[in-house]
């Protein structure tokens, strides 16, 4: 009885580490799944655009990861063909559900008339933006983009090669995403847009609670 005090020693000492380890496990796996609805998110805005403009591309196939980390192992046992393969190569295509209605493009054409256009003339050297935006200032570009595609996710990134093509060079590009960027964060604190929450630099022309960032007060 005399080891007791030193046995208890130990146990206690040998608990405390494993709480620790939980506790850094839980730390990771927060951080983990915070990366990985980010990424989604990303993955989201970019394979809407491709299916916008590549129907038949890539990018639009890509099986959903959510769906892919849901599906619990008792499902995937319930396929026999499946029991001895690596989680892997299971197949998530069959898993994934059907596109979200809320990332749906409208074909129908919105109303922009109550969008003024530029009314003063533009410095020589300025990037030009593509024909369709070339009458209306960056901010205002921005928002009829947003409006044809009025619940799409988009990415900072997608924003600059809608708004100015796919020929900018790479100093180029860095001047119009600066640009853009400032617009849209000026354009998200009056209200014109939404920035989408637990992302880097990926906004929506909808609100949507608890994924978007809230609206300013007197303008919900």
């Amino acid at each position: 009885m005399n080891d007791s005090p030193e046995i208890l020693r130990m146990l206690s000492a040998e608990r405390d580490r494993y709480v620790l380890e939980v506790l850094d496990l839980e730390r990771r796996l927060s951080f983990i799944r915070h990366q990985i609805n980010s990424i989604e998110a990303l993955i989201s805005g970019y394979a809407q655009e491709d299916r916008m403009y590549h129907p038949l591309g890539q990018l639009s196939n890509l099986s959903s990861t959510q769906a892919f980390l849901q599906e619990s192992p008792s499902q995937i046992n319930r396929h026999p063909e499946n029991q001895h393969v690596e989680v892997a190569a299971q197949p998530v295509v069959e898993t994934t559900p059907p596109p979200a209605t809320n990332n749906v493009t409208t074909n129908a054409k919105p109303n922009i008339s109550d969008i003024p256009k530029l009314n003063i003339t533009r410095k020589p050297g300025t990037l030009l933006l593509l024909p369709p935006y070339q009458e209306y200032s960056v901010q205002n570009a921005i928002l009829i983009l947003f409006r044809h595609n009025p619940t799409t996710h988009f990415h900072v990134d997608a924003i600059v090669r809608d708004l100015y093509g796919d020929g900018l060079d790479e100093d180029q590009f860095k001047i119009a995403k600066a640009t853009v960027s400032k617009m849209l964060s000026t354009g998200t604190q009056a209200g014109m847009w939404f920035r989408v929450l637990h992302t880097q630099g990926v906004y929506t022309l909808t609100y949507e609670k608890g994924t978007t960032s809230k609206p300013p007060k007197g303008r919900r």
